[in-house]
């Protein structure tokens, strides 16, 4: 965890001796003392939902599910831009990186796709309920929790 203060990293350190020296730790309690140092980053980490077409009035007649659905994220080191269209979503990683982005919803089913140089990838099917995104590589993120 190369972010961390040096006051952190010895923090770190101290837990680290203490619990090799202890080998009989519960499991559980390591995977919590992990857990906790991932809280560090989670502003920077949280995509939040700033676009959602939707919310935009339509100026064409007809149903709303038969027109593409676009919805867009940011965060301090990014944003992530999709379309829905049917049973395809197609995406922007914003700035452009060769990323896995994946689709997931709360029963755990997954779909996923790397993006291509330019950070444009195409999701082949959407999941039931309510999703979430996570970009994966050298820009990061979680989004919100969106009902496509």
């Amino acid at each position: 965890m190369s972010d961390l203060t040096p006051e952190d990293q010895g923090v770190l350190d101290d837990l680290t001796a203490a619990t090799a020296a202890r080998r009989d730790v519960d499991p559980r309690h390591r995977d919590a003392a992990r857990a906790a140092f991932t809280w560090l980053t989670v502003d920077a980490e949280l995509m939040e939902l700033t676009y959602d077409s939707l919310d935009e009035p339509s100026a064409v007649r007809g149903s709303v599910g038969a027109q593409p659905r676009a919805l867009a994220f940011t965060s301090r080191t990014g944003s992530l831009e999709v379309e829905v269209d049917g049973d395809r979503v197609r995406g922007h990683v914003v700035p452009a990186r060769a990323v896995t982005v994946v689709m997931r919803n709360a029963a755990g089913e997954m779909a996923e796709a790397d993006s291509d140089e330019d950070g444009m990838f195409v999701l082949m099917g959407t999941l039931p309920g309510p999703v979430q995104f996570q970009v994966r590589g050298d820009v990061s993120g979680t989004t919100s929790w969106v009902r496509l």
